[in-house]
């Protein structure tokens, strides 16, 4: 016992180093407004002149009017989180047979994931130079690092195993906090020429920023076939099928930043400066809180993958690799008339897991 509780602490002490980071913010974490084009607004609208979010819908005197989104931008938002979304889906890194109700797991996960880095979409983020959006972009494949925990349960169903985890994107302060449950259908029949096959269905919800929430589903079909090696150690193939479904909705942002809301209305003249790039229409108002704005909602983004894996076990030892294929993302928003349409590339992802049962 004392051995296995020095093995746990290990294992979550490194995805405890993996997932520690700092509290500013890291290239890859989100800044939606990069979305939007910027220009410079009419000369005489503000005291100096500054880039902003075109739009930004102005009236007379500079005062702001709405910020209109338009349907292009709603979709970059769409395809932006179907692939953010599928790169922090829960994984799958396992067969279809079961821990038992006895059986308890503790394992950590690395993996790399493929994104279209090279799509105005990908723009969204810390690390590209607003100015110049060649400049900061992310990798091509994009690395996460997680900690999980498997148990199998007794619920009227032998067969029936739950886990929950952590995951990181690296560089960034994303998380995904994840939970599922697995059911194996048939399992047990080693020695025969049957494969086991299992259903699981699985949650992950996003945290770390204030730009969006994001809450990705899936159900997985699994099959696999165990192998026994010299009567030592056991290799057992998988592939399975997952339907994802990602719920992403946009958090209130500022389309004017440069120009500070509480500043414009609490500053009197001459003893409070309007800074340089608010109007002097503005002062003694509240109008520039009507350039804080949200994406409008969408309907549920669905993506699909496929995965092939294998699992190597030694003992209580036990390590897993896996590759796996999204098709490009294809569903529109269906809570308007031609609504957004998810415009996301064909991603890739490759998977390692090791870990201890017991």
């Amino acid at each position: 016992m004392r051995a296995a509780r020095v093995r746990v602490l290990l294992v979550l002490g490194t995805a405890a180093c993996a997932l520690g980071r700092p509290a500013w913010a890291g290239k890859h974490d989100l800044d939606l407004l990069k979305l939007c084009e910027l220009h410079a607004p009419p000369a005489g609208t503000l005291n100096g002149q500054v880039l902003e979010c075109s739009w930004v819908r102005l009236g007379g005197g500079g005062l702001i009017n709405a910020v209109a989104v338009p349907g292009a931008a709603e979709g970059d938002f769409r395809s932006l989180m179907s692939e953010l979304g599928a790169v922090m889906a829960p994984r799958l890194v396992m067969p279809a047979d079961n821990l038992g109700f006895g059986g308890f797991q503790v394992s950590g996960e690395l993996a790399l994931t493929r994104i279209s880095r090279d799509r105005s979409y990908w723009n969204a983020v810390e690390g590209v130079v607003r100015e110049n959006p060649a400049v900061g972009r992310p990798p091509e494949w994009l690395s996460t690092a997680g900690a999980f925990v498997r148990k199998g349960v007794w619920l009227g169903l032998p067969a029936f195993e739950v886990g929950a985890g952590v995951m990181s994107l690296l560089e960034s302060n994303l998380l995904s906090w994840q939970g599922y449950g697995k059911l194996a259908l048939h399992e047990g029949f080693h020695s025969k020429p049957f494969p086991s096959l299992a259903v699981r269905g699985s949650v992950g919800y996003l945290t770390g920023t204030d730009q969006a929430r994001m809450t990705v589903s899936s159900f997985n079909v699994v099959v696999s076939k165990r192998f026994r090696v010299m009567g030592t150690f056991r290799v057992e193939p998988y592939i399975s099928w997952s339907f994802m479904r990602i719920v992403a909705q946009s958090l209130l942002m500022d389309a004017t930043p440069s120009c500070d809301a509480y500043k414009v209305r609490t500053g009197a003249p001459g003893t409070q400066p309007l800074g340089e790039f608010c109007a002097d229409a503005q002062r003694g108002t509240a109008n520039d809180e009507l350039a804080n704005f949200k994406f409008p909602k969408q309907s549920p983004i669905r993506r699909q993958r496929v995965t092939g894996g294998e699992e190597l076990k030694f003992a209580s030892v036990f390590g897993s690799a896996e590759d796996g294929v999204y098709p490009a993302g294809s569903s529109r928003d269906g809570m308007k008339a031609n609504g957004a349409r998810d415009s996301s590339g064909t991603q890739q992802s490759f998977a390692l897991s090791a870990g201890f049962d017991y």
